[in-house]
């Protein structure tokens, strides 16, 4: 169960990561809108935890979960202010909400495992 929920929490960390891959460079911005400035706002707190989430470090995903709710934030504010439905917008704030819920399941059970060996 523990690496299900692990490869779960992967999936969604690395979904998010593509999805806002895809968003800054896929999708239309205004003339002077910088890419590359995007690139390194949007995915730079995500590279910190990286480490600490491939190795199933129960602390980096207990404040990693924290760190997905500005991108849940994020999310919700575009899905919000946009005219038209924004699929980035919807995967951002899909992929947050299941880190989060994966990540907090993960920490009980792998808890939970370690305290019964």
């Amino acid at each position: 169960m523990t690496n299900l929920l692990k490869n779960s929490a992967l999936a969604s960390f690395f979904g998010l990561m593509v999805t806002l891959i895809c968003w800054i460079t896929l999708a239309e911005h205004g003339e002077h809108y910088p890419t590359s400035a995007w690139l390194l706002i949007a995915l730079t707190p995500l590279l910190f935890p990286m480490r600490g989430i491939l190795y199933g470090k129960p602390y980096t995903y207990a404040w990693t979960g924290f760190l997905m709710l500005i991108y849940f934030a994020h999310g919700v504010g575009e899905m919000y202010s946009a005219n038209t439905f924004n699929i980035y917008a919807s995967l951002e704030v899909l992929f947050s909400v299941s880190f989060f819920v994966t990540s907090i399941a993960f920490i009980r059970v792998n808890a939970r495992d370690k305290k019964q060996s």
